[in-house]
């Protein structure tokens, strides 16, 4: 939750507005920051929903609370690689049960980006979603990895929330003008935005070297420093040291106003670890004007919604083609960004919330019933005793699942559940 300065963040705060403004009939508790202590509090709920994405500063502890507490986890990574080393680091069994779970599981995947992209190549995801009740994700492409590994957990296609409200994106928009001046853009310039994490999987360096073949482009890099990645020494390798404005770990607002102050905004990916990229979601919904990698969740926006680089290692020769194109034809610009505002027009924190409500009314409706571990059992003993298709056309074995299922009938599924009349008392 914000102020811990993540995407996950900013999206939680997202979807907590969203089931506010449907008024969501259930009580919603947030534990926020995480710490040992709460694994009994989460215990006490009907339903933990838990954030998960790929790091073990701010998910580790979350990660175990979905462990101890089977719920609701809603993945914001495919790939959990760094939050499973993070786990391996710290000695926790956890760490070392993912990754066998992964290693047994990775020669199921069959989806080409899992040969493409090192953290898609084991599914790092598989012990944390068999052990859910429920699996929420962003894309299909998501829903379709899980599947392609063998997750038998109920998955929930929830669409990403608008990320930025509507005043902020108008008040960036009014603010636009700054940051073009301060990265020495004239009106008739063409500014190259790449918001978000200053990282390698960005290909930063890539689009460095891109524009060091496009002497009427300047770029600004707008994010949060990664210790790993030296952004400025990408630039001056580049040699467009002097065309490049690096503005490093901005507030959220003027981090918002460089995305609005873009005429092409870069968002690219390799390796790609399955998430929804939120810059994405702000450019869309300022209907700017994107390049993105041919790979993963950026293939489930439609096509000629964006302009796409090769999955992979971002050619700059192929990047530089892709943003000539943009700087000197405005009409194809244009029209991407009325494609872009189009689709942002249909992620409402609405439709966000009507997508949660069902995951967490469903997954609870599981959670709660009786027959739910003990059809299984039954079904496995009917197995191993010899028991065919044949047998139970005939009934043998039916009298104790129809006596289940008037149990199931009878019982109040609401029992225990904070905000249910029987909770209350």
């Amino acid at each position: 939750m914000p102020p811990a300065p993540t995407g996950i963040a900013t999206y939680s705060r997202a979807v907590l507005e969203a089931l506010s403004r449907i008024g969501y009939r259930r009580p919603i508790d947030v534990i926020w920051p995480a710490r040992p202590q709460d694994e009994a509090v989460v215990r006490s709920y009907g339903l933990g929903v838990y954030h998960i994405g790929n790091n073990a500063r701010y998910h580790g502890e979350i990660y175990r609370f979905a462990l101890a507490r089977a719920g609701l986890v809603v993945l914001h990574d495919l790939g959990l690689d760094d939050l499973v080393r993070g786990l391996l680091a710290e000695g926790d069994p956890a760490g070392h049960v993912a990754w066998r779970e992964a290693a047994r599981a990775a020669p199921r995947l069959t989806l080409p980006e899992a040969k493409i992209h090192e953290p898609l190549a084991q599914p790092w995801c598989a012990h944390i979603v068999r052990h859910a009740r429920g699996v929420v994700v962003h894309s299909e492409f998501a829903r379709r990895y899980l599947l392609d590994f063998g997750c038998a957990t109920p998955v929930f296609l929830v669409p990403h929330p608008p990320v930025e409200r509507d005043e902020d994106i108008a008040g960036a928009a009014a603010r636009a003008p700054e940051p073009r001046a301060r990265a020495g853009a004239a009106a008739e310039d063409v500014l190259v935005v790449a918001p978000g994490d200053l990282n390698r999987a960005k290909q930063l360096d890539a689009l460095a070297a891109a524009l060091a073949t496009l002497p009427n482009v300047r770029l600004a890099l707008a994010g949060r420093t990664i210790p790993d990645f030296d952004a400025p020494g990408a630039v001056r390798d580049a040699g467009v040291a002097n065309r490049t404005t690096i503005a490093a770990d901005v507030a959220d607002d003027e981090f918002l106003g460089w995305v609005a102050a873009a005429d092409v905004v870069v968002d690219l990916r390799y390796p790609h670890r399955g998430e929804v990229s939120g810059s994405l979601v702000r450019a869309l919904q300022m209907g700017k004007p994107t390049v993105v990698s041919a790979t993963g969740t950026y293939l489930d926006v439609p096509e000629g919604t964006v302009a796409t680089v090769p999955a992979g290692p971002v050619d700059p020769a192929a990047l530089a083609a892709v943003l000539r194109e943009l700087a000197e034809r405005p009409e194809r610009r244009a029209a991407l960004s009325a494609r872009a505002s189009a689709l942002a027009a249909g992620y409402t924190l609405e439709r966000t919330a009507r997508g949660y409500e069902r995951a967490m009314e469903e997954t609870l409706s599981l959670a709660l019933d009786p027959t739910r571990l003990a059809l299984p059992r039954w079904a496995r003993v009917l197995k191993e005793i010899g028991v065919r298709d044949e047998h139970v056309e005939e009934g043998f074995g039916l009298g104790y699942v129809r006596g289940l299922e008037e149990l199931a009938a009878a019982l109040p599924r609401t029992r225990g559940i904070p905000g249910t009349e029987r909770g209350r008392r």
